[in-house]
C-alpha cells in the first residue's frame, strides 16, 4: 500500500483552493482540481473520499475563526466601554483580528461567503449572519444609551449584522493587495463599531 504524502496532500488543498474560489463549489469537479494539483483522480480520492471532504477540510480552520471572532462581542459585558481609550482598545481588538483572519484565510473566507452553493456549508454566511445578529441584541442593544431600540430589534440586529458581513464580502472581491484590503478592512471596522459603540452607556 502506497504512503500518503503530506506534500501531495497540501498540493490537492492547494488547487481546490483555486478551483472553489473561481468555479465556486457547484461547477468545481475532481477532476478540476486533481489536474490543478497534477496528480490522478484515483489518486485524489486516495487523500480526500469525496469534495465535500475536501471543501470541508479547506473551510473549516476558517469558519472556527470566525466564530471566535464572533465570540469577542461578549467583551461588550467585561467593560462599560464608556472611556475612549476603552472604546479605542476595543476596535483595535476588532480590527486585529479581522486582519489575521484575512492573512490567514483570504482565498477561504471569499469561498466560504461567495462560492459554497451547494456544499454542506452553503447556508454558513446566513449562520454568521444570525450569530453577529444574536450577540448584537443580547451584548449592545441591552445597554443602549437611550434604551430607544424600536419592537423590531430582530430585524434590527439582522440589518446590522447583514451591512458588516456583505462589508467584508464586498472589500474581498473588490480587492486582493493585502495592504489596500488591510486598510479598508480597519477604516470599515473602525466606523461600524465607532457608532455602535458610542450608542453604549
Amino acid at each position: 500500500m502506497q504512503v500518503l504524502k503530506e506534500e501531495v496532500r497540501q498540493k490537492i488543498k492547494k488547487a481546490a483552493i483555486s478551483e472553489f474560489e473561481e468555479n465556486g463549489y457547484q461547477k468545481t469537479s475532481m477532476r478540476s482540481i486533481a489536474l490543478n494539483a497534477g496528480v490522478t483522480v484515483g489518486n485524489l480520492y486516495r487523500y480526500f473520499k469525496n469534495k465535500d471532504d475536501l471543501f470541508n477540510v479547506i473551510i473549516q480552520p476558517a469558519f472556527q475563526e470566525i466564530y471566535k471572532f464572533i465570540d469577542e462581542f461578549a467583551r461588550f459585558k467585561k467593560s462599560k466601554l464608556s472611556e475612549e481609550k476603552q472604546k479605542e482598545d476595543f476596535i483595535k481588538m476588532f480590527e486585529e483580528s479581522l486582519i489575521r483572519i484575512y492573512i490567514q484565510h483570504r482565498s477561504e473566507l471569499v469561498i466560504l461567503l461567495n462560492g459554497s452553493k451547494g456544499s454542506q456549508m452553503e447556508n454558513a454566511r446566513e449562520q454568521i449572519i444570525s450569530l453577529i445578529a444574536g450577540r448584537i441584541k443580547k451584548e449592545a442593544f441591552p445597554r443602549m444609551k437611550k434604551k430607544r431600540i424600536i419592537a423590531e430589534e430582530d430585524f434590527l440586529a439582522q440589518v446590522l449584522a447583514t451591512s458588516f458581513i456583505e462589508g467584508i464580502s464586498l472589500v474581498l472581491n473588490k480587492y486582493k493587495d493585502k495592504e489596500k484590503t488591510k486598510e479598508l478592512f480597519t477604516q470599515f471596522s473602525h466606523i461600524y463599531f465607532r457608532n455602535l459603540l458610542n450608542e453604549l452607556i
